[in-house]
C-alpha cells in the first residue's frame, strides 16, 4: 500500500491537476477579503480580523472549493488508469483493482491534509498582506489544526462519491458536479438533527466550528451524530470499493455471456 502511495504522488507531480487544487485551494482566503471589501457596509464583519479571515475562509472551503476540488482530483487519479490504458499491466502483477483504489484513495486523504495546511498559509498571507489584525499564537495554532481538520473531513464527507464514480471510466466530473451541490447545499440546512448528520456539517462540528454567524443558528448541533455520519460515510465507501469488480473481469464476464448466448442459439438451430 505505501508503495502505491508513493507512486501516485510522484505521478501528481507530472499533472497538471495538481495546480488546478492549488489555485482552487488559494480562492477561500481571497475571496473572504474580496468579499468583505466589496459588500455594503451594513453587510460588513464590523471587526474583521484573523479569527473572521479564518472563519471565512473555513466556511467557503467546506461548501464551495473543497468538495469540488477533492472529489475532481481524486477522480482525475483514478480514471487516469481507464484512459491511460494502463490497468491491463497494473492488474497482472499481484495489486488487486479494491487495493489499487484504496492506494489512490489514501494518497488523496493525505493530499487533502496538505491541501488544508496550504489553505491556512494561503489565508495568513492573504491576512497580512490586506492588514488585517488581530494576530497571535493562539489564533494561529487554533486556525491550523482547523483547517487541517475540515480539510480530512471534507475529503470523507465526499469519499462515497469518488468510490462510485470509479466504477466506470469518464464518470468522474458527474461525481465533481454531485459534490458541488452537495456543498452549496449546505447552506440551507439549519436545524439541530440536519447540521448534526449531514456529512459536509458534520466536519464543521466535528473541529469545533461555529456556525452561527453563517447560518444564523445559535443551538450547537450533536458532536456524536456528526462522528456517527463520516464514520457512515467511510463504513459506505468501503463496502462500495469491496463490490467494485476489476473492469477485465466485467469484460470477461460480459464475453461469456455472449458466448453462452450464441451457443443456445447453435443448439436451439440444431
Amino acid at each position: 500500500m505505501l508503495h502505491i502511495i508513493k507512486t501516485e504522488f510522484l505521478k501528481l507531480k507530472r499533472f497538471y491537476i495538481l495546480l488546478v487544487g492549488l489555485i482552487g485551494m488559494a480562492l477561500p482566503a481571497i475571496l473572504s477579503v474580496f468579499t468583505q471589501a466589496v459588500i455594503i457596509e451594513e453587510a460588513k464583519v464590523q471587526n474583521f480580523n484573523f479569527v473572521a479571515l479564518f472563519n471565512s475562509s473555513i466556511w467557503n472551503s467546506v461548501t464551495i472549493f473543497m468538495p469540488v476540488t477533492f472529489t475532481l482530483i481524486g477522480g482525475y487519479l483514478i480514471n487516469r488508469e481507464y484512459t491511460d490504458n494502463t490497468l491491463k499491466s497494473i492488474l497482472p502483477v499481484p495489486v488487486t483493482f479494491r487495493r489499487l483504489l484504496l492506494g489512490k484513495m489514501l494518497t488523496m486523504g493525505l493530499l487533502s491534509v496538505l491541501f488544508g495546511f496550504y489553505s491556512f498559509a494561503v489565508t495568513l498571507v492573504v491576512g497580512l498582506l490586506s492588514g488585517v489584525p488581530g494576530l497571535s499564537v493562539a489564533i494561529l495554532l487554533r486556525s491550523l489544526l482547523q483547517m487541517i481538520g475540515i480539510a480530512a473531513c471534507t475529503y470523507i464527507a465526499i469519499l462515497p462519491i469518488i468510490a462510485f464514480t470509479s466504477k466506470m471510466p469518464g464518470i468522474f466530473m458527474g461525481g465533481v458536479i454531485v459534490s458541488f451541490i452537495i456543498g452549496y447545499s449546505a447552506m440551507f440546512i439549519k436545524n439541530v438533527i440536519g447540521r448534526s448528520i449531514y456529512p459536509i456539517l458534520a466536519g464543521l462540528t466535528v473541529i469545533g466550528f461555529d456556525t452561527g454567524r453563517f447560518m444564523n443558528t445559535s443551538e450547537p448541533a450533536n458532536l456524536k451524530l456528526s462522528i456517527l455520519s463520516l464514520a457512515v460515510m467511510l463504513l459506505l465507501t468501503l463496502m462500495i470499493v469491496m463490490l467494485t469488480n476489476p473492469p477485465q473481469a466485467a469484460s470477461k464476464d460480459k464475453k461469456h455471456k455472449k458466448s453462452d448466448i450464441f451457443l443456445r442459439k447453435g443448439q436451439k438451430s440444431r
